[in-house]
């Protein structure tokens, strides 16, 4: 039984240890100038195979720790809220959307992407003010095409290495 707890731990460590990663490279690519918070989404890679693999609680577990994680070494605090409260939403929304076999890997991914954006800017309406509704567009569109792409690296992933 130790074994097999030990092979757990090391494999959701190696996991998140990849995700922070993923989040540290999408730092290092800035795409303010779309809209304030644009970011490649590559760190959610992860998170989708798992949930595709039928690992809710896992995804839901490594995305937390990721978030916490890449906050304390990458971001601001007050960035916590927004990158907490998106990437909670939208891993709930995913597994949802998983559980019907009409979204395959790409929609699911997208849906994703748009859904963090828009808790984002809610959660920037309620702290910041209106004026970020300006934004609204150029979020939705970066969700829909950083979910693709993110969709489209997870495809391919899954099928190229047995989890």
């Amino acid at each position: 039984m130790k074994t097999t707890v030990a092979k757990k731990v090391s494999l959701y460590g190696f996991l998140t240890g990849a995700a922070l990663l993923f989040g540290y490279v999408e730092y290092l690519v800035p795409l303010n100038f779309i809209a304030p918070g644009v970011k490649l989404g590559i760190s959610n890679i992860i998170v989708l195979i798992l949930i595709i693999i039928n690992k809710y609680k896992e995804a839901v577990f490594i995305n937390i720790a990721r978030i916490l994680l890449s906050a304390l070494l990458f971001v601001t605090p007050f960035s916590l809220i927004f990158s907490l409260s998106a990437g909670i939403v939208s891993t709930i929304v995913m597994i949802i959307l998983s559980r019907f076999k009409q979204f395959g890997v790409i929609g699911i991914s997208a849906m994703g992407g748009t859904i963090h954006n828009g808790v984002q800017l809610c959660v920037a309406y309620f702290t910041v003010g209106e004026g970020v509704m300006f934004y609204l567009p150029f979020l939705i569109l970066a969700g829909i095409v950083a979910g693709i792409a993110v969709g489209f690296l997870a495809w391919i992933l899954l099928k190229k290495v047995d989890f």
